[in-house]
Order: structure tokens, then C-alpha cells, then sequence
């Protein structure tokens, strides 16, 4: 073999081992950032993970089970009896009575659902005619005659929440603290803007497709404690 011809396969071979060498390098490369790449998976998965778990720690137990039988379907709410004692034992002695057994939902929203009052029912019932005197005096007494419960305000007001409505302060146009009486509402959506002043005391767990389709002229069949 020529001399020439011998330096020609010499820079042959140097230029095949240092493409070797490139790949090679281009490969760790690769595999090393994909290797990182894994490990911050790793990472925001064991984080989310550890945010859920902590989450889970956070629910609210239920302690009991309030059943609303309603003319679009069951609603099942579960209550919250160690986060809001005063107002699950206000609402559960007014659904054992009877209270809010065939109430109109009188008001219906996109964010809101809401029952619970006679007069407010009564009034939707006859929508923009005039109802009966007597039976609109029956119905703001049953509504007077029931006790106010201490505000319990802590739970975030989310989808599927359920809370005590209140009356606001003519000059303030805020809500009274501790002026829950009977009504109260289910959230379709979250609506946290609410959780400075509002007692959040359950969380339906069974039924929000119920909620989500209830309108005016739905009412409340029934409701009763499990």
C-alpha cells in the first residue's frame, strides 16, 4: 500500500472513531436528560401525590346524612357534624319537624341553588300573583318562629357544597353574622368569594346531576335525617 494511499485510510478510521465518539457522547447526553427529566417526574408526581394524601387528611368526616327528596330526584348531602355542630343540629331538628318538607326551590342560579324559606316559597309558588293573605302570614310566621344559629364559618364554599344563607345588612349590604335561620343553599359551583361569611355544614355525595337540573318550579318533597 502507497504512502498516500495509507494516510488516505488513517483519516479514515480517525474520522470513523471520532463520529464513534460523537454519537456516543450524543447518546450520554441523551440518556442523561431523560434521566432528569425522570427524576423531576418522579418528583412532581411524589408531590401531588403527598398533596392529595394531605387533602384526603383534610375532608371533613360525615357524621350523619341528610336525604332530600326532591321532584327531579335524590339528593344525598353528608354533614358535617365535628366541623359545624350547632348548625347540622339546627338543620336536622328542622327537617325531623317536617320544616322544609314541600318547599320551592325559589331560587335557582348559575353558581346557586336555594330552599328553605315559607314566604320565599310561597311567593315563587304564585310567581307574579298576589298570595292568599292568610296563607302569607302563616308562612312569614313559621319562618319567624324558628331561632337564628351562631355563625361555624371555616369550610370553603366549593361545587357541591352546602351552606346557611343569610339575610345582609340594609346599610352594609353584607351579610348578618349569626342571622342563619332555616334557608339554605347547594353550590354548582365553586364560589370561594362566599367564605368569609357563610356556614358551610355538608357536601352533597350523592345527586348533584339532581341539583344541577333543578329549576323554580321544583320543589322539595321531603327531607330526612339518615
Amino acid at each position: 500500500m502507497g504512502r498516500a494511499r495509507k494516510l488516505k485510510q488513517q483519516r479514515k478510521e480517525e474520522e470513523a472513531r471520532k463520529e464513534r465518539e460523537r454519537k456516543r457522547e450524543v447518546r450520554m447526553r441523551i440518556l442523561a436528560v431523560a434521566g432528569v427529566l425522570a427524576a423531576v417526574g418522579i418528583t412532581v408526581g411524589l408531590v401531588i401525590l403527598a398533596n392529595n394524601l394531605k387533602d384526603r387528611e383534610k375532608e371533613p368526616k360525615i357524621t350523619s346524612r341528610l336525604v332530600l327528596e326532591t321532584t327531579k330526584g335524590e339528593i344525598v348531602i353528608g354533614l358535617y357534624g365535628d366541623e359545624a355542630p350547632l348548625t347540622v343540629q339546627h338543620v336536622t331538628g328542622l327537617a325531623k319537624e317536617g320544616f322544609y318538607d314541600g318547599l320551592r326551590w325559589y331560587r335557582v342560579e348559575e353558581f346557586v341553588v336555594q330552599t328553605g324559606s315559607h314566604y320565599q316559597s310561597l311567593r315563587a309558588e304564585y310567581g307574579e300573583a298576589e298570595p292568599d293573605q292568610a296563607a302569607l302570614e302563616e308562612a312569614i310566621t313559621r319562618d319567624s318562629e324558628v331561632a337564628k344559629v351562631t355563625d361555624e364559618i371555616g369550610l370553603s364554599n366549593l361545587r357541591g357544597m352546602v351552606g346557611m344563607a343569610k339575610p345582609s345588612d340594609p346599610e352594609t349590604q353584607l351579610p348578618e353574622p349569626d342571622s342563619a335561620t332555616t334557608d339554605f343553599y347547594i353550590l354548582k359551583q365553586d364560589s370561594t368569594f362566599l367564605d368569609a361569611y357563610f356556614t358551610v355544614f355538608g357536601k352533597v355525595i350523592k345527586g348533584m346531576e339532581v341539583v344541577d337540573s333543578l329549576e323554580t318550579t321544583d320543589s322539595l318533597l321531603s327531607a330526612r335525617v339518615e
